[in-house]
Order: structure tokens, then sequence, then C-alpha cells
């Protein structure tokens, strides 16, 4: 406990991470143990070693050299990297473009007032539209809280998607313009009006659009996808999830490019 608690303290940890305690066992230090924990985050779990003396309240941390070599490192051994099974994200259930089965397969986690999201998404699509077949994108709302504006802002789009998958991407499309940030600035309700407006245009079935935002299925859509994202320790957006590999930030081409190399 006493090591887990100075690691806390000692170092700088990212929003989200864990500490596990592996193992204890006596030290090359006379009256120290060495303690093995893992600090898990989202794309990697890297191993620590503190040296904690018989009454927990010494603690060292740092490289332990004997002889020109870390018996530190060496007791620690090299950081893992993790990959996401991707039927927990359950892609089917959200909105996807793309065939079923791609080679590559991307799950994003985004959200509407998020410049690197809409950075994302404008690099992309070029990518979807040249390699249909081949790689397979889904969308996952991810504002950072159950209220304010990005929440409204998933909320309006997922009720959309209660419409029709087509109803969805033409109000995804819309938020990521520059008139569609604009406009995203509004009061909920002028957002909502401009949205149905939209739809109209589409001749698309503004009430059932208005029935999800009323009912609540919109809203709940977006909780389910806030929860898959927290269990999976999601801090920020947008990120990825490609083929089980986490890519946290906006990708570029260069990137996808070696998924589909491989």
């Amino acid at each position: 406990k006493a090591a887990i608690e100075t690691v806390k303290k000692q170092i700088r940890l990212p929003a989200g991470t864990e500490i596990r305690f592996v193992e204890k066992k006596e030290s090359q230090i006379p009256g120290f143990y060495t303690v093995k924990m893992v600090i898990s985050s989202l794309d990697r779990d890297t191993p620590v070693v503190a040296y904690v003396d018989q009454t927990g309240e010494k603690v060292i941390l740092g490289n332990l050299f004997v002889k020109g070599e870390s018996v530190t490192a060496k007791e620690a051994g090299p950081p893992t990297t993790k990959k996401i099974d991707m039927a927990i994200l359950d892609p089917d259930r959200s909105p996807s473009v793309g065939q079923k089965g791609a080679r590559v397969t991307i799950v994003e986690f985004s959200n509407f007032q998020c410049s690197h999201c809409m950075d994302s998404w404008t690099k992309l699509r070029p990518l979807l539209g040249k390699s249909p077949k081949e790689v397979r994108y889904t969308f996952k709302h991810f504002p950072f809280q159950p209220e304010g504006k990005d929440f409204e802002l998933s909320e309006i789009a997922a009720a959309a998607q209660e419409v029709s998958l087509e109803a969805f991407w033409l109000v995804h499309d819309f938020f990521f313009t520059p008139g569609g940030q604009n406009v995203a600035k509004l009061e909920k309700k002028a957002v909502q009006t401009r949205v149905e407006q939209l739809l109209r245009e589409k001749k698309m079935n503004v009430k059932a659009f208005q029935s999800a935002l009323e009912n609540g299925k919109g809203k709940q859509r977006v909780l389910d996808d806030m929860a898959l994202g927290k269990k999976l320790r999601i801090t920020g957006t947008p990120t990825k999830v490609v083929n089980g590999d986490i890519i946290v930030g906006s990708t570029g081409d260069a990137v996808l490019e070696k998924y589909l190399a491989k």
C-alpha cells in the first residue's frame, strides 16, 4: 500500500490510470522488500518496482544498479501493449460506414464540440470513400458530462439515428462543418429547429426525430456510449480503437494505411 501511494504522489499519471500490486519479495537492499506494481493505462501496462522497508515507512523509487546493471529494470520487465476485443465495442448498434467484416475496423469515440474530432473526421472521410470494402468506421458518442452543450449535440444526433442511419450521418456531417459549428453554439431548441429543417429538406421523418428526443431514446444511446467509454477508461476525444489498438488523437492517412498494408 505504501508503495502504491508513493507512486501516485511521485509520478504524474493520466486520468483513468490504475495501479495494481503484483508481488513482494526480498530485495538486494538489506531490510527492504522489492514491491512490483503495474501502472495500467488505456493502451499499455507498465511495470514499476519500488523498494519498501519492513515497517512500510520508507519507500525508494528509482533504479538499483549492481555492477553496472539495472536490477530494477530487470525485475520490472518491459511494458506490454494492450488490445481491446472489438466485440466488446458492439459496433453493430452504432452508426457505421463501410462493409461489415472489413479488414480494418475503426471505432471512434468522438464529440461534436471537439475541434480535434472534426479534424479527425475530415482526415478519415477520404480514406473511407476510397476503401469502402476494406475499412469500416463506427461512431460512438463521448461528451464529457451527461449535461451541457456537447451532450445536447450528441443527444440530437442520436435522436436522428432513431429516424435512420442516413439521418444520423446527415446531422453528423452538418455538425462537423464550420456552419454546423456556428449553429451548435445556439440554444438547444434552436439547434433542434435547424436539424428538423435539414431532415425536412431530405424528406425524412421529423416526427420520429422529435419523438426520440421526447421519449429519451436519443439520450439513452449517448449514455450507453459514455458508459462503454468509461469502462474502457477513455478520457479524451477523439479516441479510436483500430483492430483492437488504441489510438488517441487525430490520425492521418499514413497511420491507417499501415493497417491496410498488413
